[in-house]
């Protein structure tokens, strides 16, 4: 379970601290861009079922996986499906959320961080 997203990443790595400005805004959608396209390989070929993930898009470092949503299932549930071999792999295991920072505004958990 991983964020495309991830806080302690973007204020450390990017170091980008409030995200105020557009180009900072600009940085933090373009590094999960860069994220989730050095993942791509891996959602692929799903590792004949060893693989399995739930990329969500909030803003957070502990992020509240028990509240987070999917396809209508939360992180917790995906993994189960996976870990029991509910999931045949490849893209039925991975669970990617494509969308905008914080859902693109949908996800108002308070411990994802504001995004403009």
């Amino acid at each position: 379970m991983l964020c495309s997203f991830d806080a302690w990443q973007i204020g450390n790595i990017l170091q980008i601290g409030t995200w105020a400005t557009k180009p900072e805004q600009d940085a933090i959608v373009e590094y999960g861009r860069s994220f989730l396209a050095q993942l791509a390989a891996v959602s692929r070929e799903g590792g004949g079922g060893r693989n399995g993930a739930f990329i969500s898009t909030c803003i957070c470092h502990a992020c509240p996986f028990p509240t987070l949503e999917l396809d209508g299932k939360t992180a917790f549930e995906h993994y189960a499906a996976w870990y029991l071999g509910r999931t045949a792999g490849g893209a039925s295991s991975m669970h990617i959320d494509t969308r905008p920072p914080n859902g693109g505004g949908l996800i108002t958990d308070p411990l994802c961080a504001k995004f403009p």
